[in-house]
């Protein structure tokens, strides 16, 4: 089978090392004794997080943002695709998951941010009670886009055959077919859409 390679070294890297982040972030948020360890792992996530985003601006192929727009129109019309057995495989990120982290990256910056502004307690912003709830509910919003990732890797790699985790170990995934869409489809479309 022909393959290409899709994720490079760095996304592979960083897209592990903010699960881990995360889980231990996440496992141990209610402990008082492992409190450091949990500010820890968040400042790790806000670190990773920035890397991804400077290097989504400066590296091309589809690592770059311009490879997968924010387009929740586009991706509507492919869940709604989906739903009716008609969605088309793309090498990238599909609109949907393009969508996806987006809101992964936005809700993991608001989680750190205010996740350091309770730790800090009285830095910047005294309002420990505001800050203790928007760090509860961003959190929980966080796992919840966590889980629908992981639901839409799975239901993607069942309807196209493809092995998307394996993918984001190796880097590498399938050549399409003559029947699936070309590399960067979703892009093509996207800025023809505005020249007009």
């Amino acid at each position: 089978m022909s393959t290409k390679y899709v994720w490079d070294r760095f996304v592979r890297l960083f897209h592990w090392s903010l699960v881990t982040a995360f889980a231990v972030a996440f496992v141990t948020y209610a402990s008082e004794w492992d409190r450091l360890l949990h500010a820890y792992a968040g400042y790790a996530a806000g670190l990773l997080i920035l890397a991804r985003i400077c290097w989504g601006n400066m590296r091309t192929g589809y690592a770059n943002f311009h490879a997968f727009p924010l387009h929740p129109i586009e991706a509507a019309r492919y869940i709604w695709q989906i739903l009716h057995g008609q969605s088309k495989r793309f090498i990238g990120h599909n609109p949907a998951g393009s969508l996806m982290i987006y809101a992964l990256l936005a809700d993991g910056l608001f989680t750190v941010l205010t996740g350091i502004l309770v730790y800090n307690d009285g830095w910047l912003i005294d309002r420990s009670e505001l800050l203790q709830t928007l760090h509860a509910w961003s959190s929980w919003t966080w796992l919840a886009l966590v889980g629908l990732h992981v639901a839409g890797v799975l239901i993607e790699s069942i309807l196209h055959h493809d092995n998307l985790i394996g993918a984001m170990i190796t880097g590498f995934k399938r050549r399409s077919k003559k029947s699936e869409l070309p590399d960067h489809m979703f892009h093509v479309k996207h800025r023809m859409r505005h020249r007009h």
